[in-house]
């Protein structure tokens, strides 16, 4: 195929300490097996740590003002990795059931919207810079595609063309790291400033662009 383009009451006596100490081995084997349980789940292992403000932080949203000051929240990306796809806002099937090459004028009839598609549950500053800073340049936050663009395209004989219109897009694995920091109602955070960590967010994301056109496939 050519392609272009988730209580216990009192116990007495010894009876009570046999239980007791049941109960101490039973407390035991819990702890033992909820360990895993706490190391898989995401956010950072010391969350809630007053650590350095990071000079790596790119960008700072500020939470809360009040006369006592301001509260910012402040993030850092880490890249993983970046795999071009895609998404496909029409799509079309053109069978050519004779002995000779048929040309055949396709037109777009859907118009569809493709966004920036994110998993974390966090409200970060700064993804769109990241993307098009460290992924490509073409990455835009939102993407609408055209409706009635043609194209004209030979289909071979005894063959079956997929047409389908779209959008060039990454899918994209990187992580967020967010730290808190509160400041003088006049002050913004600084590098070396008193920072609490707030979390660790792995995420994939779509990441359309704004290059879009027709992928055609013999099948």
């Amino acid at each position: 195929m050519n392609t272009w383009k988730a209580t216990l009451g009192r116990a007495a006596g010894q009876g009570g300490r046999r239980w007791r100490a049941r109960l101490g081995v039973l407390a035991a084997l819990a702890g033992l097996l909820a360990v895993p349980v706490v190391t898989v789940a995401p956010g950072v292992a010391s969350a809630g740590a007053i650590v350095p403000c990071p000079g790596t932080i790119t960008s700072w949203k500020l939470i809360s003002s009040s006369r006592a000051g301001r509260v910012w929240e402040g993030y850092r990306y880490t890249l993983y990795s970046a795999t071009p796809t895609f998404l496909v806002s029409d799509g079309q099937l053109l069978d050519n059931g004779t002995d000779s090459t048929v040309s055949y004028t396709i037109t777009s009839r859907v118009s569809q919207t493709f966004s920036i598609q994110t998993t974390i549950g966090i409200s970060a500053t700064g993804q769109q810079d990241f993307l098009t800073t460290n992924v490509s340049t073409q990455i835009v936050s939102t993407q609408v595609t055209e409706r009635g663009v043609s194209i004209q395209v030979p289909v071979p004989p005894r063959t079956r063309l997929i047409a389908e219109y779209g959008v060039e897009a990454y899918q994209v694995s990187y992580a967020v790291e967010a730290w808190r920091a509160t400041t003088r109602i006049n002050e913004q955070p600084v590098t070396g400033g008193r920072c609490e960590e707030w979390g660790y967010y792995p995420q994939n994301s779509t990441a359309p662009t704004h290059i879009e056109g027709w992928r055609l496939r013999i099948g």
